[in-house]
């Protein structure tokens, strides 16, 4: 649609959106004779209540006025996806299940000499980068990324907020208690630190943490209306959008932004509150004092808003909204916590079977990802996250790593890659793979092992560049379940080999004072295997100080960098040669620096060689029964 919009030729543009209409024509009875006040002088207004037409006669002494109220819920595009697939916030400030809800009171003929309401709210996951695992019934928030790149993300996402619809207040319904706290507590520390440093443009983001559970405890779902009421002050600052004749006379100047864990039943039970709040307000402004809480005939009105409630929450998570009678009868019995256990059952099975494909699916539907997405869903039985730039995670981690390993001043850094290396050292073939940082510098190889959660340096093993005595590059497959994975031109690693000796050391952070390790121990430590624990081309005896560290290439382009028009034109074959000629260049560069080498090293043949590490053949053997099984049973629960 892209170059139909480009040229304004939009009779060729269909626009879609995913989210959730509603209207409900009512009748207001008042007294005869009433007419609607000024909007700056809502105090004169007569008593009022909605009647059933088609069961009331008409009333001597009563005036009857007619209104349509329209509810409307509009999905973002940015950051789409399933329940436990899409969570917290993405590096352009983008949340998961971000949702803007409009409630409009008007006349049910769109009389323009009568006045249009308007009330705005937005739902969203919380700002921050954090994930839950879905294969728990209550599954603890996990953070991710360091606090500066947390409040970046934080700050964008607010200020986007601002520039579209101005002042903001956050209202946060987690509980205060157990797991969903610490986020909770994150929460409230971003926002802080974003009001102390100057705010959104200078104004102060607003937020309210509302313990939903604690304050409505005993399925006492009305308490909500504390929440209202503290922030009512707030609520008619903010105001609402007033249309007359066609001309807006008055704007509303803030929004209240609503989250809970998953943006869909507290958030539901609370937006219906202040959508009843503004309501009666609009109502009142017409000359009309109402009651939408105490008033029997207004279950149309909940109703309304528990429709909406159940369209997010099938879109987001595949099951109604819970809470879903409370919001419709304002009444709660052990039925309706019956049938939300009955939804939480069917939640917890999609979120584990159903969602990973459905999410491949959005993100390809909306051009976010290339067909190749499939490809890596049959590889891995889940996708990336396409609203994560994975190039700046891996950079990231390069300069940690950098920051943290390196520690004499003297040697002089001179690349950084992040690649696949096998779960234990010295084998080609311990699965699964890890993404690890390879270093480079002047005077020595550093291999990291990376936790990508919260961007720390686990253990990492120094290789001095005088021990390195072969380097080995080719095709390294290591499993032949996809296609993909038996692509030889896609498969290559490379191999260092190296002699074992004092300038060398592994690290492992332990978190006390002693982080060095023998090899010899933690090979012995390590869990017997006959997968690849020899490397056949190595000759020596069962007690050779040589040892070996293998590096698989990571894909060069995927299903993300395809929709970006990447011009990746090497080849991953190409890709590994030139880190082993960077890592050959190092050692020769040193080796020139020392006048006694240079006579017995001038003129030394290359140590970089070319053969497969692990070709198609070897790993067609090696493949056993268990891991086609395994496979298979995976494709038939995920696929």
């Amino acid at each position: 649609m892209e170059p139909f919009i480009t040229i304004d030729a939009h009779s060729f543009v269909l626009p879609l959106m995913q989210g959730f209409v509603g209207q409900r024509e009512f009748t207001v009875a008042t007294t005869e004779g009433h007419r609607p006040t000024r909007l700056d002088n809502p105090q004169e207004s007569s008593e009022g209540r909605i009647v059933d037409e088609t069961h009331e006669t008409q009333a001597p002494g009563l005036d009857k006025r007619k209104f349509l109220l329209t509810l409307i819920s509009r999905r973002s595009v940015k950051r789409p996806g399933l329940r436990y697939l899409r969570r917290g916030v993405d590096d352009e400030g983008n949340t998961a299940n971000s949702v803007e809800t409009e409630q409009i009171l008007s006349d049910p003929d769109w009389d323009p000499v009568r006045n249009v309401y308007s009330h705005l709210q937005v739902r969203g996951s919380i700002p921050l980068y954090f994930s839950q695992s879905p294969y728990t019934f209550k599954p603890v928030p996990v953070l991710h990324h360091s606090p500066e790149t947390n409040q970046l993300a934080f700050d964008r996402h607010f200020r986007n907020l601002s520039r579209k619809y101005g002042k903001i207040q956050a209202v946060s319904l987690i509980d205060k208690h157990a797991g969903e706290k610490k986020l909770g507590e994150q929460y409230e520390k971003y926002a802080q630190a974003m009001n102390q440093s100057g705010g959104i443009d200078g104004t102060q983001l607003g937020l309210e943490w509302f313990d939903f559970h604690n304050e409505c405890r005993g399925m006492r779902f009305e308490n909500v209306s504390r929440l209202v009421n503290s922030l009512e002050s707030t609520l008619n600052e903010y105001s609402d959008t007033v249309v007359h004749n066609n001309t807006v006379i008055r704007g509303q100047t803030g929004i209240v932004r609503t989250n809970c864990m998953d943006c869909l039943d507290r958030t539901g039970v609370a937006q219906c509150a202040f959508g009843q709040w503004a309501l009666e307000r609009e109502l009142k402004q017409e000359g009309i004092n109402i009651d939408l809480g105490g008033d029997s005939s207004t279950q149309w009105f909940n109703t309304l808003w528990a429709d909406n409630g159940d369209a997010i929450s099938k879109q987001y998570s595949s099951t109604a909204a819970l809470k879903g009678d409370y919001t419709r009868t304002r009444k709660r019995d052990y039925r309706g916590a019956l049938n939300d256990l009955g939804l939480t059952l069917t939640r917890y099975f999609n979120n584990i079977v159903n969602d990973y494909f459905s999410q491949a699916c959005i993100d390809y539907m909306l051009g976010n990802v290339s067909t190749q997405v499939f490809k890596e869903f049959a590889t891995e039985m889940q996708t990336a996250d396409p609203g994560i730039s994975v190039q700046k995670l891996r950079q990231n981690a390069i300069d940690t790593s950098c920051r943290i390993v390196i520690s004499e001043q003297s040697e002089e850094f001179l690349g950084g890659w992040t690649m696949l290396t096998p779960r234990q050292p010295n084998t080609l073939r311990t699965l699964p793979f890890e993404e690890a940082v390879l270093l480079l510098t002047d005077a020595a190889i550093y291999s990291c092992r990376f936790d990508w959660s919260i961007d720390k340096v686990l253990s990492f093993e120094r290789i001095d560049l005088r021990s390195v005595t072969r380097i080995n590059y080719g095709t390294y497959i290591t499993s032949i379940l996809t296609d993909t994975q038996t692509d030889q031109r896609g498969n290559v690693g490379l191999v260092i080999e190296y002699r074992e000796g004092d300038a060398n050391a592994l690290r492992v952070n332990t978190r006390s004072l002693q982080s060095n390790v023998d090899t010899k121990t933690l090979d012995s430590n390590a869990p017997s295997s006959n997968e690849w624990d020899v490397y056949s081309w190595f000759k020596g005896t069962p007690h050779s100080t040589t040892r070996f560290i293998a590096f698989k290439a990571l894909p060069l382009s995927n299903s993300v960098t395809q929709t970006r028009k990447s011009s990746i034109t090497v080849s991953e074959t190409d890709w590994v040669r030139s880190v082993c000629e960077e890592i050959e260049r190092a050692m020769k560069t040193g080796e020139a620096q020392r006048p006694e080498s240079n006579d017995q090293k001038e003129g030394a043949p290359s140590i970089i060689e070319a053969s497969d590490i692990i070709s198609l053949d070897d790993a067609k053997k090696r493949t056993g029964i268990f891991e086609h099984l395994v496979y298979d049973i995976k494709k038939l629960v995920w696929a």
